[in-house]
């Protein structure tokens, strides 16, 4: 394909806002892993004028077209505020990138993506993120067979040659873990636990579901505390943290939805949920009336579960506190109809929890990669 039939548009309008959060149906089969968004609401969340994203940053939408005026590619340039005021880096994002297998159309998306994070002043684009490190990331570059679990993400292999033929390289790699629940080495968790308890004051309690708002204010303070100094850190928002609370609400299991207590002060927290990708995967991300009966009828079918958030207080690290958590999960769901977990996403540099994780008997199962260069 020529350079010269190919057209790069702005999104403007809702027409062409329904052919961007659509056009990925035409890069995946029936038969593919991956799973669609719910598409109501991924209209919402790219919408400017509805969208939570577009209250407090700022984002452009590109569409690709062939000669014929069909979309061939996507991708949106990202000015993430809240990342450019705490590492003030000049760092802009890309993110939604979806492409046929044609390097001369990726090619004149990242231009475009690049063109405008420049006039916005920034001198790096990194990604993909959509639309930040809180939300999906990075580029799935290992294990094309398994399907997504819940808020990853998953792409054709070729993407990769994609992103990297414009001289994108890596910034960092974010790894998951799985292990079945009967795999499990629980004498080791148990034996890290009860070390870091002697002296009685770590209590592990779960969640309020019935009263999150009021345990939402824990959660948000030990997150952004615990990942302070993790690579690309940026603070989740209250208001964001309730609303991916309230999405999951319906999914969260009690005895997944832990809180760390020592000396009665909040100083861990950890939340796994079960991956009802699979029960969105069914219903096609329609949740009409038969799209929802789908979806019940699919969840039923839910046996992995996703190790979402898990996080402790450096001053209290090295104590237990993760082992307790993983022990406490696995003693409640060994025997249910959840037979494995996916730990989800970790840093490649973070030593210390994978080696908990792999000593657990937790091993490597998919790797995604965050890429970045000069613009």
């Amino acid at each position: 394909m020529s350079l010269a039939v190919i057209r790069i548009e702005t999104v403007e309008n809702r027409t062409q806002l329904r052919e961007f959060v659509r056009f990925p149906l035409r890069i995946y089969t029936g038969n593919s892993p991956w799973v669609p968004p719910v598409w109501r609401d991924e209209m919402m969340r790219l919408d400017r004028a509805r969208g939570p994203f577009f209250m407090h940053s700022d984002a452009a939408l590109f569409l690709a077209r062939d000669a014929e005026g069909e979309p061939v590619g996507r991708i949106a340039a990202i000015r993430f505020n809240r990342h450019l005021e705490v590492y003030g880096d000049g760092v802009g994002f890309f993110g939604f990138f979806e492409c046929i297998d044609d390097e001369s159309v990726a090619g004149r998306l990242f231009e475009a993506a690049a063109e405008w994070l420049r006039g916005q002043g920034l001198r790096r684009m990194r990604g993909p993120a959509s639309f930040t490190i809180n939300e999906e990331i990075g580029l799935l570059i290992e294990n094309f067979d398994a399907p997504p679990t819940l808020l990853t993400t998953w792409n054709p292999p070729y993407y990769q040659r994609l992103v990297e033929s414009v001289g994108l390289a890596k910034a960092e790699d974010l790894l998951a873990r799985g292990v079945a629940f009967a795999d499990v080495d629980m004498r080791y968790l148990e034996r890290l636990a009860k070390a870091g308890a002697r002296n009685g004051q770590v209590t592990i309690r779960p969640a309020n579901l019935a009263k999150l708002e009021t345990e939402i204010d824990i959660l948000v303070k030990i997150y952004a505390e615990a990942w302070s100094e993790n690579w690309g850190a940026v603070p989740i928002s209250r208001d964001e943290f309730l609303k991916l609370a309230a999405d999951l609400k319906p999914f969260l299991l009690p005895e997944c939805t832990l809180i760390a207590e020592c000396g009665g002060e909040p100083v861990g927290i950890c939340i796994a949920v079960p991956d009802i990708n699979v029960a969105v995967k069914a219903c096609g991300g329609r949740l009409g009336p038969l799209g929802l009966l789908r979806f019940l009828l699919a969840r039923r079918r839910v046996d992995v579960i996703r190790g979402l958030v898990a996080g402790v207080l450096k001053a209290h690290r090295n104590k237990g506190i993760e082992s307790a958590f993983g022990s406490r999960i696995a003693k409640a769901l060994i025997g249910s109809r959840y037979k494995r977990i996916e730990f989800s996403w970790m840093l490649e540099s973070n030593v210390r929890v994978h080696r908990v994780l792999e000593n657990s008997g937790a091993k490597i199962t998919k790797r995604w990669r965050v890429y970045e260069r000069e613009i």
